[in-house]
């Protein structure tokens, strides 16, 4: 694909969706290998995404079908959410020690 430029419109023309055309930023394999090669990078990029996208689009790209790839998204979001609970669940552990430290510096004093 490539960027359609429009000739001889003037200033006060809009043009109109279609008339540009973008070329995609990656392709099907190349999602596919960041899917493999960094599972939870991915998950955090397609929670992200799946927030930008508004409940008309979400719905047309997953209601043609494309019930696979509703599922994918699902374990997607389902990873991320898991990853941060678990994050969470450290830094409460890491607080509580700083806590101890900090316990034990105060007595020492």
């Amino acid at each position: 694909m490539r960027l359609k430029a429009i000739a001889g419109k003037s200033a006060g023309d809009r043009a109109s969706a279609d008339t540009c055309d973008f070329p995609p930023l990656l392709d099907w394999i190349e999602v596919l290998q960041d899917e493999r090669e960094d599972r939870l990078g991915f998950a955090r990029r397609a929670t992200f995404a799946l927030l930008t996208q508004s409940g008309a689009g979400l719905i047309e790209s997953f209601g043609s079908g494309n019930q696979k790839g509703l599922e994918g998204a699902m374990r997607a979001v389902a990873l991320f959410q898991a990853h941060l609970q678990d994050m969470g669940r450290l830094a409460g552990m890491a607080e509580r020690r700083l806590q101890r430290v900090a316990e034990v510096l105060a007595t020492a004093d």
